[in-house]
């Protein structure tokens, strides 16, 4: 399976190369499978994660046993740290969306890394604080935005991660399905798919090769400024 940790859409790309050389030699690789877990809430924390290729999603389950995405993680991403500071083991699921290969390192390398290397640990906290505020706004918009405004922002914040040049448009370079969209905006996948088709019909979207296209990246801006 082909990785590239320094691509241009990595948060991990400003680190050192060095160090990340280091990380890879002192890690487990594995290669999961669609529905395999990571890890599962109360499982003992000895390892944080990198995401080499694939998806994997983050999340809880609610005491009405439904089940609430917290984060997807994209190739070049850390998980498994939240809320290590306070406890030994871990309060969410990690669930592989795709075949997917990850770095498994122990978590001592990484009090080694914070110890020895305080200006590529502040890069990764300024990463953390991002993915912090993602999710404030999220839960700002569940209650002040409808479904197809929470897409909307969705999308755009899609497109500044992922969107690359395209016949005169942008293409979002990753493929999300209806559900896995519906989850990161808190929304049905009904909902979802029909503010998706009223975005395509309105000719502010459109579909190539299962990934999205935006025709014109001014007019879609004015929708989130509207």
């Amino acid at each position: 399976m082909t990785t590239n940790l320094l691509s241009k859409y990595s948060p991990l790309i400003s680190l050192d190369k060095e160090i990340l050389s280091r990380f890879k030699s002192q890690s487990t690789s594995l290669i999961l499978n669609k529905g395999d877990f990571v890890f599962q809430a109360s499982t003992h924390k000895k390892y944080f994660y990198i995401l080499l290729s694939g998806r994997v999603k983050l999340c809880r389950v609610s005491s009405a046993g439904r089940e609430v995405t917290q984060w997807f993680c994209f190739p070049g991403e850390i998980f498994g740290l939240a809320e290590l500071p306070r406890s030994n083991h871990q309060t969410i699921y990690a669930q592989c969306c795709e075949k997917s290969e990850i770095l498994a390192i122990p978590l001592s390398q990484f009090n080694n890394f914070i110890k020895h290397s305080p200006e590529n640990a502040i890069k990764i906290i300024e990463q953390l604080s991002v993915r912090l505020k993602i999710v404030g706004e999220s839960l700002l918009n569940f209650t002040s935005d409808d479904v197809k405004t929470r897409l909307i922002k969705l999308l755009t914040r899609l497109n500044m991660r992922f969107g690359i040049s395209h016949e005169n448009g942008i293409l979002i370079s990753v493929t999300l399905t209806h559900k896995e969209m519906s989850d990161m905006i808190g929304a049905c996948r009904q909902s979802v798919t029909t503010a998706l088709g009223e975005l395509k019909t309105d000719g502010y979207i459109e579909l190539i090769n299962s990934n999205l296209f935006i025709p014109s990246i001014e007019k879609f801006e004015k929708l989130t400024n509207s």
